[in-house]
């Protein structure tokens, strides 16, 4: 799909108070290696997140391989025979990863994973989300466990006000990126949530 049909498609399931201010962007460089760029959401003119490729890529890098080290600390604390369990723990590492510590693409999936709990998303990431979300019915994109496709929810002109107000209390446990966009539209449409 064309990127031009993409963007009026994401903004016409904007709730009419934030339609002209939230924006759905996407730039490629055509001189990068691999021709990919960025995409990125503004708000009133602001950025408000940046999918960037490059950006993620040097993280999921970096991540998998303080990982690798990880496993090769955990190796050898496993010899010992103690604190097996400490250290992923202190590491926020998830305990099913153990059994999968020598497997190099386990490794670059948990450092995919690690990555977007931080709200480092890639461009590719952004398109995959927009398809889904355009694709999904709003009451599961609302249960989502993707940051995007929640946020892109969350400001959908099919979601009211009633089901805003009952999203309240389940907003605390959310991602920071999620938490943003829930405030956004509850103030645009003068919901209190305070």
């Amino acid at each position: 799909m064309r990127w031009s049909k993409l963007k009026k498609q994401l903004e016409d399931f904007l709730c009419p108070a934030l339609k002209g201010r939230v924006e759905y962007w996407v730039t490629n460089y055509r001189k990068a290696h691999d021709r990919l760029g960025r995409a990125y959401i503004t708000v009133d003119g602001k950025e408000v997140i940046n999918m960037c490729t490059l950006k993620k890529e040097i993280a999921v890098f970096q991540m998998e391989k303080a990982l690798m080290d990880l496993g090769e600390n955990f190796s050898d604390m496993t010899a010992g025979g103690n604190g097996a369990l400490e250290l992923p723990k202190e590491a926020d590492f998830p305990e099913e990863a153990m059994a999968e510590m020598d497997d190099p693409g386990r490794m670059n999936e948990w450092a995919h994973q690690m990555a977007e709990k931080q709200n480092l998303f890639a461009q590719y990431d952004f398109f995959a989300a927009a398809a889904q979300f355009l694709q999904t019915p709003i009451r599961e994109s609302l249960k989502s466990s993707h940051p995007i496709i929640k946020g892109m929810a969350l400001l959908d002109r099919r979601v009211g006000k009633r089901t805003l107000l009952a999203l309240k209390d389940a907003m605390e446990q959310e991602n920071d990126l999620v938490k943003f966009f829930y405030k956004l539209r509850c103030k645009a449409e003068s919901i209190q949530i305070d």
